[in-house]
């Protein structure tokens, strides 16, 4: 039997969510390709929670880039800080914030991470609206998402994924255009978007 679907997550430890973040590894090299990434790269990750994406994402920019690691739980952080001082891991910076308000002045980056967030937040449209804010003209945005046509065996159930043009309208209203849209596996896609000038 399923157990029931919490927004914030608050059924699991976040080790447990790690874990889960964790077996979704073999998506990760595709955002991170999409979006650019190089060493030196600053990265805003939205949602990062315990952070398994955010030490790849540290991987990939190097000793000279910076991951902005936000998510709106304390907790969830301490654990990826736990995490990224074992490993000595200079180029994270934790933001403990809401992502539909945090200002731009708290940021300075020219890529960012969404994946597998916007069916937790109540409000995924103000969400992508302050999400182009953060990033301004010329940056590059990954979106990835459990599919609504996919079975129900992992993620959210079905009456809680977003159909990705809904995020693509989202997006477009936001001041993002749509450069690639994948289905990477049955269960999962992603977009990539551009914040228009």
């Amino acid at each position: 039997m399923q157990e029931p679907f919490c927004k914030d997550l608050s059924h699991l430890t976040w080790a447990e969510v790690y874990a889960r973040q964790e077996k979704r590894a073999h998506l990760v090299p595709a955002w991170m390709d999409a979006l650019q990434l190089k060493p030196g790269d600053h990265v805003l990750e939205i949602g990062a929670g315990p952070g398994f994406v955010t030490l790849m994402l540290a991987e990939r920019v190097g000793r000279d880039g910076l991951i902005y690691a936000v998510d709106i739980s304390a907790e969830a952080l301490d654990h990826l800080k736990r995490l990224q001082e074992e490993r000595g891991l200079a180029q994270i910076r934790r933001v403990v914030a809401d992502a539909a308000t945090l200002e731009p002045t708290e940021i300075a980056a020219k890529a960012a991470l969404v994946s597998m967030v916007l069916h937790h937040v109540s409000d995924p449209a103000a969400l992508l609206r302050n999400l182009a804010r953060l990033l301004g003209p010329g940056g590059l945005a990954l979106v990835a998402e459990f599919h609504p046509d996919a079975p129900a065996e992992h993620g959210p159930p079905p009456e809680h994924r977003i159909d990705p043009d809904r995020i693509r309208q989202w997006s477009e209203q936001a001041g993002f255009a749509l450069l690639e849209y994948r289905r990477q596996t049955d269960a999962h896609y992603m977009m990539l978007l551009h914040r228009r000038a």
